[in-house]
């Protein structure tokens, strides 16, 4: 009721206050005036209600003498006749409380001037528990009898510490936090520290935990949640003690990311040379979680599907939560114990932490091969996006802080880890490490920019670090590295702007990078022309950027990419290096530099391949054809092409076979997982369709064990693309019964392989039911999206009859939910027809916070449509060609 009468007031005068260095200009912050020291929070939340009542006392130290302390507040009503200023020189209320709901901010005017020196704000609020997943929010779950409930939990990275309690949101304002949480008894209460005491009160009913206050920390890394949970818990030999907690029934789900964090834990600590600082550290499994996970300092939380692992889990399943623990792990240290400045090094966080998640994984689980995998993974995703002229560079300025929204993308992340790979080889992991170490000691606790990261490794170098990595942190795009002359010694090269679409690059657009250079047996040359020809050791072949630790695409002479046909059969290519060769084939033919009709021939020369990373890359590159073939060549074509891929993989699927053996290895059971896929949407075997039905039947029939998690998937679409109704049903019934959030995604992903328009259609209303959690509810959107060029079309044309429907449901939630509805939604399309209607749909139907989704979307399709005109002018675009491979 309080929230409801809550009257916003125009604030008289602007209260942010606008940076005017250089770096800064632009930046919109609260004035330095006064800043947090330490906070004392109090917290009663209503799980009936959905809604907490608050207290706080803000320990402050007063930089300037002012009559005004501006703070973060949003969806939050402060009891004005609670606010009192606290000095040595007495107590002062405000005169006057000013909101802006621009700047999600309020300001308090004093009477008189506030004294330098320290001081305390003192006052009470109410909020509510919404149902947008950010803030103090609330999930729905079972417990162990099948009960309803309700738990609250936050997540508040980026700027939703403030929808919680009133702040300086901001991550340069670090501070120390208290908290105590009034909760039901009987229920947990958690935190980033822990417990230091406990008192009854109200009678018994209600339960008082007051927690150890926090390292000095952002406000986006406080964490605290209450509901019923069971946990598992055990020591790392560094003496940390960490906790898995899960719903209720579901504690063995915890052991596997238990031991990974158990072991990633000491494993940072001997990497980074500084231990874990804190005595505890809990992670938890949210039913309803926005991200993937939220790096929260000691109580870390995930979405159920990225940290629980159920008895017969699929090696996919196990290999994602592995490297989400490892990336949330590595933030304890870089992102919580050293903390960017501001936004637009949100990669200092991002990309570092997704460095380490492979750096860990391979150390723990040596057989996942992480490093060979990153090519066809973290690299790919990276230079897909990058390719683009709506991309970013990976320092982005920010001046808003909501605009950071828009750059948690494959770019901090993927860019980011890929440009720190780079510079590990480039400068040599011990003194890759040794400048890591010194800029960790050097920072503790405060926070830093990119030039920091850069010092420190020039230093223990001895290189200039700064100029090189300049080039692909400030500057977006990527190098293609073109081989003009090969004389078996000395190479010519050429280095310029890759671009997806393959458009003329014009001279004032022209740009430079300083490039390693790395050939097998010699240490890497840094390109830093235009042009440049470097010397090689003599080989049969040449080889550029071997390893792939250079986020850059090289186009060979007709010479030399023989010759590299030649080194694939005799097989002395390594798996990284034949699975970057295909990716960029791929992305050079579809920019016009290489013919589709080459391309084919060169996948075609891996029928005998049998390593998963390098079919995961024919994958990828065969599912970009297919997106564009299927839309504009004709049904005879289309089903030719079909018809290759499911003789190409024929072989490989044969000897892989359907059933387990006890001698596969981790990458062999996601080649199982892979090859079943690819037939799942390619073949037309007969043998393969019976196989999945046989399987599926024995599923309903309660036979698990004949369909393990690894195959699910694409046995649910063979069955669904040839059966009906009473297949489709069946599916919905599963998800009906599922106990598990990874099983309701299982018929999530699926569900639209239905067979007729009529089931997708059912499909697509379910979307927008809210029976389906919104973290969710874009999974079966997607899968209809994709299952057909009649279903593409329908989709969008659902999507845009149902906007403000979907709209309406996402409210105020992480864009990135509505990121995915935009590009799913689309990508059927491939004509600049399509792209136009697009374009046109957002102008009418405008979303600032994700301009940049659209403008990436709609790239991507204009993109699609030239290379469509392109494979039209080839034998691609003919029946014949795909016979004839």
């Amino acid at each position: 009721q309080a929230l409801r009468s809550l009257q916003w007031l125009r604030s008289p005068k602007k209260r942010c206050r606008v940076m005017a260095t250089s770096k800064q200009a632009g930046r919109v912050l609260l004035p330095p005036t006064v800043l947090p020291v330490k906070y004392d929070i109090k917290l009663k939340p209503d799980l009936a209600n959905f809604t907490f009542e608050g207290s706080e006392v803000i320990c402050v130290d007063v930089k300037e003498s002012t009559d005004e302390i501006s703070l973060h507040v949003k969806e939050i009503a402060i009891q004005n006749h609670t606010i009192v200023f606290k000095s040595s020189e007495g107590e002062v209320k405000p005169e006057g409380i000013a909101y802006s709901m621009k700047d999600s901010t309020v300001t308090f005017k004093f009477e008189e001037m506030l004294p330098v020196g320290e001081g305390k704000l003192e006052m009470e609020f109410v909020g509510i528990l919404n149902d947008q997943m950010a803030g103090f929010y609330r999930s729905g779950y079972k417990d162990i009898n099948g009960t309803k409930k309700i738990m609250a939990s936050t997540q508040f990275e980026s700027l939703d510490a403030q929808r919680a309690f009133p702040c300086w949101d901001e991550p340069a304002r670090k501070a120390v936090f208290g908290l105590t949480l009034v909760v039901d008894t009987g229920l947990t209460a958690l935190s980033n520290m822990p417990e230091k005491h406990r008192c009854f009160l109200e009678g018994g009913a209600k339960t008082e935990i007051c927690f150890m206050d926090s390292p000095k920390m952002s406000t986006y890394l406080l964490a605290f949640l209450v509901g019923e949970f069971d946990f598992i818990q055990a020591q790392t030999n560094h003496g940390v003690l960490v906790k898995v907690f899960t719903p209720p029934g579901r504690s063995n789900d915890g052991k596997f990311p238990l031991d990974v964090a158990v072991k990633a834990l000491d494993g940072y600590d001997d990497y980074f040379g500084l231990p874990y600082p804190l005595p505890k550290l809990d992670m938890i499994a949210i039913p309803e979680f926005a991200a993937g996970a939220m790096e929260n300092w000691g109580l870390v939380t995930y979405r159920e599907v990225d940290l629980l692992i159920a008895q017969g889990a699929s090696r996919k399943q196990m290999q994602r939560v592995c490297i989400v623990v490892t990336h949330e792990l590595a933030h304890q240290w870089f992102g919580n114990l050293v903390t960017m400045q501001w936004w637009d090094d949100l990669w200092l966080n991002e990309g570092f932490a997704s460095w380490c998640e492979n750096y860990m994984a391979d150390l723990i689980y040596p057989d996942f091969a992480m490093w060979d995998q990153f090519t066809s993974d973290s690299q790919a995703a990276a230079m897909r996006l990058d390719s683009l002229r709506s991309s970013h560079p990976i320092q982005v300025p920010i001046h808003r802080a909501e605009e950071v929204e828009e750059v948690f993308d494959a770019i901090s992340y993927c860019k980011g880890a890929s440009v720190i790979k780079m510079a590990h080889a480039y400068l040599g992991a011990e003194a890759f490490r040794t400048g890591l170490r010194a800029y960790m000691q050097q920072h503790k606790y405060s926070n830093t920019e990119t030039t920091d990261l850069w010092a420190a490794w020039s230093a223990a170098s001895g290189r200039k670090v700064d100029e090189l990595m300049a080039s692909w942190t400030e500057q977006m795009g990527y190098p293609l590295v073109t081989v003009k002359s090969f004389n078996g010694s000395e190479v010519e090269l050429e280095q310029s702007w890759f671009l997806a679409d393959g458009s003329e690059v014009k001279k004032e657009e022209e740009k430079l990078w300083k490039i390693p250079l790395i050939c097998k047996g010699q240490a890497p040359i840094l390109m830093e022309a235009k042009t440049q020809k470097i010397s090689v050791p003599k080989a049969d072949f040449l080889l550029l950027n071997a390893g792939r630790d250079v986020p850059m695409r090289v186009l060979y002479t007709p010479e030399t990419y023989s010759q590299l046909a030649t080194a694939i059969q005799k097989n002395q290519l390594g798996v990284s290096d034949r699975a970057g060769l295909v990716l960029d084939s791929f992305a050079l033919a579809k920019a016009g530099k290489l013919g589709a009709d080459q391309v084919f021939k060169l996948i075609a020369s891996f029928k005998s391949e049998r390593n998963f990373i390098v079919w995961d890359a024919i994958s990828q590159a065969l599912i970009g054809f297919d997106m564009v073939l299927m839309a504009g060549v004709s049904e005879k074509t289309y089903e030719a092409f079909k018809g290759f891929v499911s003789q190409l993989i024929a072989d490989a699927a044969k000897e892989v076979g359907w059933e387990q053996k006890s001698s596969d290895g981790h990458l062999d059971g996601l080649l199982r997982e892979t090859l079943i896929n690819m037939q799942s949407k390619y073949s037309v075997d007969p043998d393969a369709i019976a196989e999945a039905k046989r399987r599926f039947g024995g599923f309903m029939a309660g036979d698990s064990s004949v369909l393990p998690d690894d195959i699910k998937e694409p046995v649910f679409k063979m069955v669904l693309k040839a059966g009906g109704k009473k297949e489709y049903s069946e599916l919905r019934a599963l998800h009906e019964k599922a106990e598990t959030n990874i099983e309701r995604k299982h018929v999530y992903v699926t569900i639209g392989c239905a067979s007729d328009m009529a089931l997708k259609k059912d499909v697509l209303e379910w979307v927008v039911s809210g029976e389906i959690k919104i973290q969710d509810f874009f999974y079966p959107l997607g899968s209809v999206a994709s299952s057909s060029k009649e279903a593409a079309t329908f989709t969008w044309e659902f999507y845009k009859s149902n906007f403000d429907k979907i709209l309406n449901m996402l409210k105020s939630a992480n864009p990135s939910l509505m990121d995915a509805m935009i590009s799913l939604s689309a990508r059927g399309f491939s004509t600049v027809e399509g792209a136009e209607e697009v374009e046109q749909f957002y102008k009418d139907h405008p979303l600032k916070q994700n301009q940049r989704t659209i403008s990436q979307t709609l790239e991507s399709i204009r993109t699609n449509a030239a290379f469509l005109s392109r494979i039209l002018k080839t034998p691609c675009s003919e029946e014949s060609f795909w016979k004839s491979l």
